[in-house]
């Protein structure tokens, strides 16, 4: 048994590795890249579930003048493909006539209101995963084009949890999405106050494409064990975080209802590790209607709702910054006509987590903070963390906010990551989109992919994907034999920990137990050294926790 230094980073007992998972099973089948087509305006499409299991039927809803095919993908990593085709309807070699719909009726919220044209039935061995739909026209002017929608598949209720879950901010696709005319934005004033899923996704919706996908990628080119689920799942059931070591904010999450964030706090009270790897998260609080298919968000005070911590309004303004969960949060930013740029700090140069990334004080990081960034805010005191890094820092040198990429443990032992940095993930892997389906040159992003920042997040992946070291450790004396107990919150995830005792570098097993164990006091004079670790569901051990005993 070897044991290595505690703190963030730190291996503790090396415990077996784990054994291959359905995302390595999954992209280790064939891939496309025929999913990358040109969008077209001459037909549109949406889903009528965001969020599936496999084994349930979706619904589609699809207006054209033209003939088409529905063919669907599953987004993922596929050798650097990026996706695998799943499924064709009527067939991959057959297509139906389409019909243009109806106007949406007007009104708040705006609902397409289209027939099912077509359903999708998914099958029970679909892998977790983001799911696109493309509307594939073939007849017409854009024969060959496609119009695109999205749905999320998530694990079913009793199967097995990924040790990674990573929330997917459907929310925020559908606050931006401009189909119909109206927004939770004054693109075109007066701004709604509530918005349907029931709808295509039109001009700046937020897709996977572009802040989200390049993180899959890397997850999944990696090997990591991850599943997925949608903002609504996370509303529908909290306690779905509480299955997984670690739980990743993917993309520009802004919109959170207020059962979303009571489920995170709870998360990290109980010792659930968090990554937020995009900006502006969990920034305006909604609430749901019509089955979570509507989403109502006045973004002011002057919500009608009379309870103040239930109204519509910035998380800061009822009392629960987001600082308060992320030690950083967004304030403002100027509309610059540059790539922002972190900086290495001293603090991060040394941090376990750029161990072997090459980084050094001082260097930079090109482009990755994006327009909407994340600042350290230690105010009110409840966003104060001891003990806190700041890995990373953007100088806004008065023209812009500042920004900042953190890492902190709460109390229960959890540790939360916060990149501050909206185009975190373009640092992660080379792909892009236009907004459309045609990715672009990395050269033409201003972000290139940055080895020093992969090999950042696979250490930090390492640590978040392992348990609290124990808590409060004691080891005691006893009729010739080390009584070794610690404390800590209860957790499902942690079966137990192990005991090794050193004189020396020379390590053994001492015991195991789950909050008491013994074992013999090892023979001889001098200065002991007792480490302990956690051991946890899928295998890994957390950092060691030390104490001495002196013969």
């Amino acid at each position: 048994m070897v044991f290595a230094g505690s703190g963030a980073g730190g291996h503790g007992a090396q415990a077996a590795a784990p054994a291959d998972n359905p995302i390595r099973a999954e992209n280790a089948l064939p891939g496309t890249t025929a999913w990358q087509v040109p969008g077209t305006d001459k037909a549109e499409l949406y889903s009528g579930e965001i969020s599936a299991a496999p084994g349930d039927s979706v619904e589609l809803h699809v207006s054209t003048a033209f003939r088409y095919r529905l063919v669907v993908y599953r987004l993922g990593w596929y050798g650097g493909d990026g996706a695998r085709q799943v499924a064709c309807l009527p067939g991959c070699a057959a297509d139906e006539q389409g019909q243009i719909q109806p106007a949406p009726v007007p009104g708040e919220p705006i609902r397409a209101n289209w027939p099912v044209t077509d359903i999708l039935h998914t099958g029970a061995d679909w892998t977790s995963g983001d799911y696109v739909v493309e509307a594939v026209l073939t007849s017409g002017p854009d024969a060959g084009h496609a119009a695109t929608t999205f749905f999320v598949l998530r694990t079913p209720a009793g199967a097995a949890a990924s040790e990674i879950l990573v929330q997917v901010p459907v929310n925020t696709w559908e606050a931006y999405n401009q189909w119909g005319g109206k927004s939770l934005y004054d693109f075109a004033p007066p701004r709604a106050h509530a918005v349907s899923f029931d709808r295509p996704f039109g001009l700046l919706a937020q897709s996977p494409l572009w802040w989200e996908l390049p993180l899959v990628r890397f997850l999944e080119r990696n090997g990591y064990d991850v599943s997925y689920q949608a903002d609504t799942d996370t509303d529908r059931n909290g306690t779905s975080l509480l299955r997984h070591r670690l739980v990743i904010v993917a993309g520009h999450d802004e919109y959170w209802s207020k059962a979303m964030r009571d489920a995170f706090d709870r998360a990290r009270a109980e010792g659930t590790n968090l990554a937020f790897m995009g900006s502006n998260d969990g920034y305006w609080q909604i609430r749901y209607a019509d089955d979570r298919r509507t989403i109502v968000s006045y973004k002011s005070l002057a919500d009608p709702n009379p309870v103040l911590v239930d109204k519509t309004a910035m998380f800061r303004q009822i009392g629960r910054p987001e600082c308060m969960l992320m030690a950083v949060q967004h304030t403002w930013f100027a509309r610059l006509h540059h790539e922002l740029d972190y900086t290495v700090t001293a603090a991060g140069a040394a941090d376990p987590w750029l161990a072997g990334t090459g980084l050094r004080a001082g260097d930079t990081i090109v482009g990755v903070v994006g327009r909407e960034h994340d600042k350290i805010n230690p105010y009110p005191a409840a966003c104060f963390k001891p003990g806190l890094v700041d890995l990373f820092h953007y100088d806004g040198r008065g023209v812009d906010q500042n920004g900042d990429a953190i890492r902190y443990t709460a109390p229960s032992g959890a540790r939360v990551f916060a990149s501050g940095a909206q185009q975190f993930s373009w640092a992660l892997d080379g792909w892009r989109s236009d907004g459309s389906l045609v990715p672009e040159p990395v050269a033409e992003s201003g972000v290139p992919v940055d080895p020093r920042v992969q090999r950042f997040t696979r250490n930090a992946l390492d640590d978040l994907t392992r348990p609290a070291a124990p808590q409060r450790l004691r080891v005691k004396r006893s009729k010739g034999r080390l009584v070794i107990t610690i404390a800590r919150p209860a957790d499902p995830r942690v079966s137990g920990f192990v005991a090794a005792v050193a004189r020396g570098k020379s390590w053994r097993r001492l015991c195991r137990g789950v909050v008491r164990c013994s074992g013999p006091l090892p023979s001889g004079t001098g200065r002991l050294k007792v480490g302990v670790v956690e051991i946890g569901r899928w295998h890994r051990s957390s950092a060691a926790a030390y104490d001495l005993v002196h013969r």
